[in-house]
């Protein structure tokens, strides 16, 4: 009897490990029209943290305890949909040099619009050909008006 309670054991942690949680970290790339690529690396986890991420901060908790989310570090969410399909919107910044700001350095920051079909293997979560939009917000600093950039994303385990 005690050997099948340890095989029943042994199958559910088995069959409860499928799941991607911050095991590599994944290269995050979007690549603006202008040419300008900018590259994160985030882990990601496909179970809902409580700790990490409160109720009361996201808009989407009912969606997002149901695993219908992909959760990447410094609370950010990309809504998994049926049709397999990432998409999920967040403030992001860059402090290096970008090409749609004439060359200049500083803290490039705004609100990211991003959407694309994902495949996964194994563990992995691969977008090839996703779409972004980029509402850059702090452009009157660099002597120009808001505007909307767009590119294209991936989203690569390292």
């Amino acid at each position: 009897m005690k050997k099948l309670l340890y095989i029943f054991i042994c199958c559910l942690l088995v069959l409860r490990c499928t799941k991607e949680n911050g095991k590599k970290p994944y290269d995050f790339a979007l690549v603006f029209e202008s040419g300008d690529e900018w590259h994160y690396q985030y882990k990601m986890y496909e179970k809902y943290r409580k700790d990490h991420y409160d109720d009361e901060d996201l808009a989407q908790d009912v969606t997002l305890k149901h695993g219908r989310a992909i959760y990447l570090e410094n609370d950010k969410v990309l809504i998994k949909t049926e049709s397999k399909k990432l998409m999920g919107s967040f403030l992001i910044e860059k402090t290096q040099t970008t090409l749609f700001s004439a060359n200049q350095t500083g803290s490039f920051e705004g609100f990211l619009t991003v959407g694309g079909s994902y495949e996964k293997k194994g563990r992995k979560f691969i977008v090839e050909d996703g779409k972004f939009e980029f509402l850059w917000t702090n452009a009157e600093v660099y002597g120009m008006q808001d505007t909307v950039l767009k590119g294209k994303w991936t989203l690569k385990r390292k």
